[in-house]
């Protein structure tokens, strides 16, 4: 009988907020061409020689507030550990958190898995937890975890989660974090769907592969929406996190909060349809930025609505998109 082992990936975080370790974790993070998409050697020199010297200490600094706000550890990390004890107590399944950026290579992930599970006979169910797909978040995961070799020799199989953004139970979980936070029969809320932005080059690449990362962000909202039963004229898609020159994906979160500020909206929710769990942009950007902005602006409350594992039942998805993998075999 054939056995099994689940990976859970994401983007990851750096091990602490050192400068040390947040170069390293920015310098894999940013050569990795799924993010930066020019030739090998310009993106080596612009990562290493520009890009990473400026932004290490700035970076730094902002992952050390983020740990000042979580009790000294990386949500990210913290949560997608629990969250795969959960998972593999719920399928009976080895489970092991991969993050994508984690200074490890794939040799050192396939020797990791033999110290689990062996190497014969082996499948892996490789869960990208990125609900909507680009080539920057799944995609790079799954080129980097798929196929990965065998400390004997060889290639462990590997069967892939396709996206999930608009599955049933994630959109009920979805739901629920926010009538957890929020009376969403009060009519005085805006809704702000804020998702992860990426440049406007990798979109137009992801479309001509069958992609579209635009239109599964509007297709999330929409199902949050009807499940909801909010009016459409009081929910906004917004775009977060953009980084250096070059056109990305809009609106941006700054301009929907300043545009709703301007049009006399006082209140207004916030949540992230295309995080799993709360990291620095979630927590910082959303959670702290966001909310200073829109006060600034002359709003009075902003409520932000923390991400997928928070809910009670989140390891009962993780579970269940495990028995999806399997069933598209």
């Amino acid at each position: 009988m054939t056995q099994q082992i689940i990976l859970l990936t994401n983007t990851g975080s750096p091990r602490t907020a050192n400068e040390e370790d947040v170069r390293s974790y920015l310098q894999e993070f940013l050569t990795d061409g799924d993010i930066i998409s020019v030739p090998y050697l310009m993106r080596q020199l612009l990562v290493r020689g520009i890009i990473v010297p400026r932004r290490t200490h700035f970076s730094s600094e902002r992952y050390r507030r983020l740990l000042a706000l979580s009790s000294g550890v990386m949500p990210l990390t913290a949560e997608m550990q629990r969250l795969a004890e959960l998972v593999a107590q719920l399928t009976q399944l080895p489970t092991l958190y991969t993050p994508r950026y984690a200074q490890t290579s794939r040799a050192q992930w396939g020797e990791r898995i033999a110290q689990l599970v062996g190497t014969d006979d082996l499948e892996v169910l490789l869960l990208p937890l990125f609900p909507q797909y680009t080539r920057s978040n799944a995609g790079s995961a799954i080129t980097y975890f798929s196929d990965l070799p065998k400390p004997t020799g060889g290639e462990y199989k590997t069967t892939v989660l396709t996206p999930w953004g608009t599955d049933s139970l994630y959109i009920q979980q979805l739901t629920d974090l926010i009538q957890r936070h929020v009376d969403t029969s009060d009519d005085s809320y805006h809704y702000i769907a804020s998702y992860h932005s990426i440049p406007e080059a990798h979109q137009k690449y992801d479309q001509t592969h069958g992609w579209d990362y635009h239109a599964q962000c509007v297709a999330t909202l929409q199902a949050v929406v009807s499940r909801l039963g909010i009016p459409e004229e009081r929910v906004h898609l917004a775009f977060h996190s953009a980084m250096g020159h070059g056109r990305w994906l809009e609106p941006t979160l700054v301009s929907v909060l300043q545009a709703l500020a301007a049009q006399g909206a006082r209140r207004a929710v916030i949540f992230s349809p295309s995080f799993v769990a709360d990291c620095l942009e979630t927590k910082l950007d959303l959670e702290l930025e966001a909310r200073e902005l829109f006060l600034a602006a002359g709003g009075e409350e902003l409520i932000y609505v923390p991400c997928l594992s928070t809910h009670p039942h989140s390891g009962a998805l993780i579970a269940s998109l495990v028995e999806r993998v399997e069933r598209q075999r």
